[in-house]
């Protein structure tokens, strides 16, 4: 049995920051990256389902990145493997979401991109924990919440706010760093709190654990 089980968007990421360019590979990249930097032990199972690439601008002096993409270059049906956790990138703009009614053991999680609204509000009934950004709201999030079966984590630059699916929820607030790169700051949050959530099973412990440990590594990037 694997501890976690990537499926979703791998790609090939151009990177500006300001006018210094390079190369990585994102999403299922940062977070694979992520898990293995706060955790290495952990058992790690990779299936994409799609392969794109994205052009990306980080703005450090307004801790901000925008990009445009094109994310399902390539795509296929993964194969399904046993794991204490799922966790699927991205969400609204998959080319074929019919994989995920397949996962049948551990928790499933997923995360919401900039791009598309999420047409198929079906598939998250599939869903324990959501992740999104300010940026990437689409609806009501007391009722997106009602949808999943645990809950959605709302983040933003200030820290991040849980929203249980019977309604209730509770903040976590953190001091907003200056002339810092965000880039996959959304990936890094969500790969502390399952790290830390496979150790504890505590919702509001392994939210404030991870935004300690992104702030720590942010504050060792300046």
């Amino acid at each position: 049995m694997y501890d976690i089980s990537l499926y979703g968007h791998l790609t090939f990421d151009r990177i500006f920051d300001g006018f210094k360019k390079d190369n990585s590979v994102g999403s299922m990249g940062n977070v694979w990256y992520h898990l293995n930097n706060v955790n290495p032990s952990l058992k790690i199972n990779l299936e994409p389902t799609d392969i794109g690439e994205a052009l990306i601008l980080v703005n450090r002096e307004k801790v901000e990145r925008a990009s445009v993409a094109n994310l399902n270059m390539k795509s296929r049906i993964p194969l399904i493997s046993k794991s204490k956790w799922s966790h699927i990138l991205y969400l609204n703009e998959l080319s074929d979401v019919s994989f995920i009614s397949d996962i049948k053991f551990g928790v499933v999680s997923a995360d919401i991109c900039r791009g598309k609204s999420l047409k198929n509000l079906d598939v998250l009934k599939h869903i324990d924990f959501l992740f999104i950004s300010d940026e990437d709201i689409f609806m009501d999030l007391n009722e997106l919440s009602g949808l999943v079966k645990q809950g959605v984590m709302l983040h933003y630059k200030g820290g991040s706010t849980f929203y249980n699916k019977d309604s209730t929820q509770f903040s976590t607030n953190v001091d907003v760093l200056d002339n810092v790169n965000v880039l996959g700051c959304g990936d890094m949050l969500a790969s502390c709190f399952i790290n830390e959530y496979l150790k504890c099973y505590d919702i509001e412990k392994s939210v404030k654990e991870a935004h300690n440990l992104v702030s720590n590594y942010l504050g060792e990037k300046k």
